[in-house]
């Protein structure tokens, strides 16, 4: 059986990690430095963009979620979560590689890619629909929340001077972390779901 403390654990590591991505918090505190926005003003602006962007993220997978139930009248969504598990991982791997060979740099990024959906949580999601309602909210709710705590967290880092050895990450290492996460959902779901 599926247990839900899993899935929170996982939803919990997933939007943590990804908070640490250059992507999320390097355009705001560059935004911060260049307007001399106040400390305090910056960890409020990362918590309301970590919410949002985890706000975001839980409505798409819900959407889909209902999408496939009612539209489509799927009951049983062990195997369906487990191959999207696996279709986003390979597109994230994909991504990564192509973004590592264009040697793409987070300059072109806007606070917009702190808000936009991230659809990692999606077979997560599906994967926990057996577990009921209640958890369904409890993993969306971890999920927004560590969104919204660990980009103030990262983003305070930068500020205090931690900028230096994140500002060497570099975002595929994160991808390929939340890449090895993802599989090892599909592993549990099929041999304990």
């Amino acid at each position: 059986m599926y247990s839900p403390s899993v899935f929170i654990a996982i939803a919990v590591l997933v939007a943590s990690l990804h908070m640490i991505a250059p992507d999320h918090w390097l355009p705001l505190t560059a935004l911060s430095i260049k307007r001399g926005y106040a400390k305090r003003r910056v960890l409020l602006i990362s918590a309301v963009l970590g919410f949002l962007h985890g706000s975001t993220s839980v409505i798409l997978s819900l959407a889909a979620l209902l999408i496939g139930v009612v539209i489509f009248g799927l009951n049983e969504l062990k195997e369906i979560s487990i191959v999207i598990l696996v279709a986003v991982a390979i597109y994230m791997l994909i991504q990564t590689v192509r973004e590592r060979r264009g040697s793409e740099g987070v300059e072109n990024t806007s606070l917009l890619v702190s808000i936009l959906p991230d659809p990692v949580l999606l077979p997560i999601i599906i994967a926990s629909y057996p577990l009921g309602n209640i958890e369904l909210g409890a993993i969306g709710a971890s999920f927004i929340l560590s969104s919204a705590l660990a980009l103030p967290v990262v983003t305070g880092g930068v500020l205090i001077g931690a900028g230096s050895g994140l500002s060497r990450l570099k975002p595929a290492t994160v991808d390929y972390v939340v890449i090895i996460a993802l599989v090892l959902t599909a592993f549990y779901i099929y041999f304990f779901g």
